[in-house]
């Protein structure tokens, strides 16, 4: 995987080995730098879908092996959030994942995309369906 290094005020970016407790950690940095931006107004939904997203990467996508690597990155433009989540699986079928628009309520799993969907104004993928991108209105200050 390449790692494209962002930089800027309006830049977070954290690669992960894919463990659960990577995981909090990654949401706990993120939280902070949320909490201190011009956007913390939209800090609880971002951090719930990049938590959800990295849950999926390193579970499904990269199926708990610690040598492989997730990444999340988050670039706040002048009206936009745009969440990255990518990992070095093989990627999934999102075409039909995004046909489903609700969960058994006592579902496991299947909720992330959805949650990703009700908090973001879009939702794409790469065509290998290994990396997901959110984007989010920016909050009037």
């Amino acid at each position: 995987m390449t790692v494209r290094r962002i930089r800027g005020p309006g830049a977070f970016q954290r690669e992960i080995p894919s463990v659960p407790d990577a995981v909090d950690g990654v949401c706990r940095d993120l939280r902070t730098f949320l909490a201190t931006s011009e956007v913390s107004a939209a800090g609880f939904g971002i951090e719930l879908v990049a938590r959800e997203l990295l849950n999926n990467a390193v579970l499904h996508g990269n199926r708990l092996r610690a040598e492989k690597r997730a990444v999340l990155e988050l670039r706040i433009g002048r009206r936009w959030i745009a969440l990255r989540v990518a990992d070095t699986g093989q990627g999934f079928d999102w075409r039909s994942a995004r046909r489903q628009s609700h969960a058994a309520l006592d579902a496991t799993h299947g909720r992330g995309l959805i949650i990703a969907g009700e908090y973001g104004a879009a939702v794409s993928f790469n065509q290998a369906g290994n990396s997901v991108t959110v984007r989010f209105e920016k909050p009037a200050v």
